[in-house]
């Protein structure tokens, strides 16, 4: 099964280098979305030691589509509260698995992964009331390392490009989409960028607040309350 990933994180460079001339058209360019896939794999090795071969897969490959047609996947100039950024993300995702199952199954992933790989690429931006109905722990754990991922390989440049309340409004995104443990991990994570790390608390506060939580979810933040 190592193999399998092996061969996952090639085909990533192989595509990256084929899309290498995308590059301008990316905030972060070509490498920085590989290293963003490869950080999300490494959050999901930490947080789930028992990874399973799909949600490693996802991990690598649920953003593919932002190296393969940056300019309908990337770059959203508009409100990430409405409704029009929920459908960017669900056919952001909905590309990148399109792009990427096809490549995978001419590799000969069998087609029990593959299954499991799309359905989790599908779903790593849904909303967390979506993420909650579908109470898959793979899932889960995706969505939890990809917003792990997002602050450590994604905020940092984010910040410098569009400024401080565009990046407040995409960490609000993805502390709702998390689950609850997910959003303890991420409270309790603390950043090296102090600015960041400070944004970060302040939106998780601003979530718990505004959807009164249960006494478990909020004992971690005394001050949410």
């Amino acid at each position: 099964m190592s193999n399998i990933i092996g061969n996952a994180k090639k085909i990533l460079k192989e595509i990256c280098e084929k899309y290498k001339y995308h590059d301008k058209d990316i905030m972060q360019g070509v490498q920085g979305e590989r290293l963003h896939a490869l950080d999300v794999l490494n959050w999901v090795e930490k947080i789930d030691l028992t990874a399973s071969i799909p949600l490693k897969l996802a991990a690598l490959f649920h953003d593919i589509e932002r190296v393969v047609t940056p300019k309908m996947g990337g770059g959203f100039k508009g409100k990430r509260s409405g409704k029009a950024y929920l459908k960017h993300k669900k056919m952001h995702a909905q590309r990148s698995a399109e792009f990427i199952i096809p490549i995978l199954e001419k590799n000969n992933v069998d087609s029990d992964i593959l299954k499991n790989t799309e359905f989790l690429i599908i779903h790593h931006d849904d909303t967390g009331e979506e993420v909650e109905k579908i109470n898959n722990p793979d899932s889960n754990y995706l969505v939890a390392a990809d917003s792990f991922a997002f602050f450590t390989s994604v905020a940092p440049k984010l910040f410098e490009v569009e400024g401080k309340e565009r990046v407040k409004d995409k960490i609000r995104f993805m502390v709702e989409k998390v689950p609850d443990f997910a959003r303890i991990l991420v409270w309790e994570h603390r950043l090296e960028n102090e600015t960041l790390n400070n944004l970060k608390n302040e939106i998780i506060k601003e979530y718990y607040i505004e959807n009164n939580p249960r006494e478990r979810e909020y004992k971690f933040c005394p001050s949410c309350t």
